[in-house]
């Protein structure tokens, strides 16, 4: 194709292309498409296919001249954009179009590019792998963890219900503020008295019951409560107690062992969670190793990144934000109460650091002559069908008409980037407390390091 490109830089990331396909090339499309219309095109007092050709551009001018643009443009974004090897990222915006038969066809392209910056050295960093120490009030933690799950919960018959215990009761609700026609009805609904995740009411009218008690009292729920069929109402509740039952912990001991694994002593159990534990907190140490020597890398850079990278990171973290505290219980309207400006320029301030991190290791992939081979796709492919419980192929199809496999390779090629920044680290271990960890954990969110990569580019 024959085009010319004149190349004006906005910013770093930002490019302005003007575009000129050559007088010669429209010429040639328009003759093509105005023939196929005239072969096609019915025009009234014409047999089909037989209208004088100077009638077919007076009424086809507009449709020939779109279908030229339509085949053109495209073509000449993808020469121009091969020819100057530009690196896009985002989506490109076209401008100022000029195309008319006889004159060359004109046109402003607009597009975002990964910076250009000098590599620097990623191999010998220094760094420290903090491994939590394994203790033994850690390890009695997790036993009363599993002892707490195995309890049961029995019957209280000689005493009125008290913080700790659990009340079933058949509930009715009626509607008071806004009114409605049915009540709520429901059985057998269990309350775990005193704990602060109960609605207060319930907790204060049903302490003090025994079975057959009935209780009335009202109940006003906040606009933001969790359940949208109660939240901003208030209803009358009448609860009849159905039982009151406490829980009951097992012994700790070998008995208990035999029963919650395969371990036949109590001991050979506190050594199974021992190695669990260990495991864990090793799994735990290299996960931050990998964030710390990320963000050494990106402390080492302040080149700019594509703002439409930032933006889409951006409104992905606080989706996700958003997603996670509702699913831990944050009220909606606690939510909306919160200052998200603020919160937006937090984690745009991450998302900064999480790009910049995400376009070094593809620099570093670059050098190091990285590909992902079809069966490292595949089986990530299987990967996440056996985590999502879906069939491969109903993974794999959702994938291809999504783009996701380009998102897969490029997720990949950035893994393997940062395992070679790992593996040529020089590595110092040094065995920490559980609070010396929480004290790292705190610095690391303050600093916000870019250890949950972007969308690899």
């Amino acid at each position: 194709m024959s085009l010319k490109v004149a190349i004006a830089e906005t910013t770093q990331c930002k490019k302005d292309l003007t575009i000129e396909v050559s007088a010669e090339e429209v010429k040639q499309h328009f003759a093509k498409a105005y023939q196929a219309y005239a072969r096609q095109a019915r025009v009234p007092g014409f047999r089909p296919g037989r209208a004088p050709l100077t009638v077919v551009k007076q009424r086809f001018k507009k449709e020939v001249q779109e279908e030229v643009i339509g085949k053109l443009v495209p073509q000449a974004i993808e020469h121009a954009v091969t020819d100057h090897k530009l690196r896009i990222v985002g989506s490109a915006e076209i401008s100022d179009i000029s195309c008319n038969e006889g004159e060359p066809l004109r046109f402003k392209l607009t597009v975002e590019v990964l910076p250009e910056f000098e590599l620097k050295e990623y191999k010998g960093l220094k760094v420290i792998r903090h491994v939590a120490r394994v203790t033994e009030e850690k390890i009695d933690q997790v036993m009363e963890q599993i002892r707490q799950q195995m309890a049961q919960l029995v019957p209280v018959e000689d005493r009125p219900s008290t913080d700790g215990d659990f009340v079933s009761v058949n509930l009715i609700g009626h509607y008071l503020e806004p009114e409605e026609k049915e009540d709520f009805k429901a059985e057998n609904v269990s309350f775990h008295i005193g704990v602060p995740s109960e609605q207060p009411e319930f907790t204060e009218n049903l302490r003090g019951v025994k079975p057959g008690d009935v209780r009335q009292f009202r109940v006003k729920y906040p606009e933001g409560f969790s359940n949208q069929q109660f939240a901003g109402k208030t209803l009358e509740f009448t609860a009849t107690v159905v039982a009151v039952r406490q829980k009951e912990l097992p012994e700790l001991d070998d008995d208990f062992a035999r029963e919650v694994s395969d371990c036949q002593t109590l001991q050979e159990l506190r050594e199974r969670v021992r190695e669990d534990l260990q495991h864990q907190f090793e799994h735990q140490a290299n996960i931050r190793l990998r964030a710390d020597l990320l963000e050494q890398l990106c402390n080492a850079y302040d080149f700019p990144v594509p703002e439409s990278l930032v933006e889409e990171q951006t409104q992905n973290r606080l989706r996700g934000l958003a997603g996670w505290a509702l699913r831990h219980g944050v009220p909606l309207q606690e939510l909306k109460q919160l200052d998200w400006k603020e919160q937006e320029a937090r984690e745009r301030h991450g998302a900064v650091r999480n790009v910049r991190g995400a376009v070094i290791m593809e620099r570093i992939a670059e050098a190091e002559g990285i590909e992902i081979s079809p069966a490292e796709i595949e089986a990530e492919i299987e990967r996440l069908a056996a985590a999502t419980h879906e069939p491969v192929e109903a993974v794999r199809a959702r994938l291809t008409k999504d783009k996701g496999l380009a998102s897969i390779e490029r997720r990949l090629r950035y893994e393997k980037a940062l395992d070679i920044v790992v593996q040529n680290a020089e590595v110092t271990t040094e065995e920490i407390t559980e609070n010396q960890e929480s004290d790292l954990a705190a610095e690391r969110a303050q600093a916000q390091p870019a250890s949950q990569p972007a969308e690899p580019v």
